[in-house]
């Protein structure tokens, strides 16, 4: 049991991470969100993901990705953490 408890701790800090489509938000605004459950992932990670996202679909069409806003909800470790951001693409 001794020589499985390094590996029952690292199972329970995993991380189940989940990101949305890009959807529409209005007035050329889109959304993309990051949601990670259990484990211990560093916000500036999960926002990192989201913004990647954004880029890459800004970039599919030509055009520069142009944060407008970043939300985030979760307390990392104790429940789901939770990044949503909201963006533009324009012509670069």
């Amino acid at each position: 049991m001794k020589r499985n408890l390094p590996f029952l701790l690292l199972v329970s800090l995993a991380a189940c991470t989940s990101m949305s489509d890009v959807s529409p938000a209005g007035d050329g605004h889109f959304t993309v969100t990051t949601q990670v459950r259990g484990g211990m992932t560093p916000w500036g990670e999960i926002k990192a993901s989201n913004l990647k996202r954004a880029d890459e679909y800004c970039k599919q069409q030509g055009k520069q990705m142009q944060q407008v806003d970043m939300q985030t909800h979760g307390v990392r470790g104790w429940t789901p953490q939770e990044a949503e951001v909201t963006f533009s693409c324009v012509a670069g």
